[in-house]
């Protein structure tokens, strides 16, 4: 079974730091407005934005409230384009690999 891709580069991830963007600039929010909201500098803003840094669930949430909306309303795009594989209740999970 191939290992799933670094979230920083699957396209839900690209999707939600696209949709942050689009947020930030409809509210006419600079990236250093931002930052200096969320006590950083703007270079702090510009990486998460470029994909260079990954953007933690904390961090998110605090992003969500400088900008006014809904964690879970501004994901819910994203879930439910999200789709995976869930093991049925009672199901043996599968055997680790050993030497991983």
């Amino acid at each position: 079974m191939p290992k799933p891709r670094k979230s920083l580069f699957a396209d839900p991830y690209i999707e939600i730091i696209r949709r942050l963007i689009e947020r930030r600039k409809t509210l006419g929010i600079t990236q250093w407005d931002l930052a200096k909201a969320y006590g950083e500098d703007q270079s702090f803003i510009s990486r998460i934005e470029r994909c260079q840094r990954r953007l933690d669930v904390y961090e998110f949430t605090v992003m969500c409230r400088i900008l006014n909306v809904d964690p879970g309303e501004f994901l819910r795009p994203v879930w439910n384009a999200v789709t995976v594989d869930v093991p049925k209740e009672g199901a043996t999970p599968p055997e680790s690999d050993a030497s991983s």
